[in-house]
């Protein structure tokens, strides 16, 4: 089995059964580390987002997440586009109350868009 049809059937398992991230996160981190622009990378990174956003472990962690997805894929415009429904999610589940609001501080994110 190749690199990334592993890291998709370790998605489709986080997928399928949220809590299955602690026992796959390490494997899948480090294949979507090494396929870092494939699409498997991504479907990792997004499970690994829906599992936190179904049982966060700290006010600070869904949105952390989210954030990194954006500034990984800020120059993608079409990954980004699959990135914004999620934030969507986060800002309403945020307005119910079912997902705490935190505000993450990133670093430079480089030269403004015009």
């Amino acid at each position: 089995m190749t690199a990334q049809a592993r890291l998709a059937a370790l998605a489709a398992r986080v997928e399928a059964d949220p809590a299955a991230l602690a026992a796959t996160r390490a494997d899948g981190d480090a294949l979507a580390t090494s396929l870092p622009d494939s699409d498997a990378a991504l479907r990792w990174r997004i499970a690994v987002l829906r599992a936190a956003i179904a049982a966060p472990s700290d006010g600070d962690e869904v949105r952390e997440l989210y954030g990194e997805l954006v500034d990984r894929y800020r120059d993608q415009p079409a990954r980004l586009a699959q990135l914004r429904p999620l934030g969507d999610e986060i800002r309403r589940l945020e307005a119910e109350g079912t997902l705490a609001r935190a505000m993450v501080a990133r670093s430079k994110r480089g030269p403004p868009r015009t």
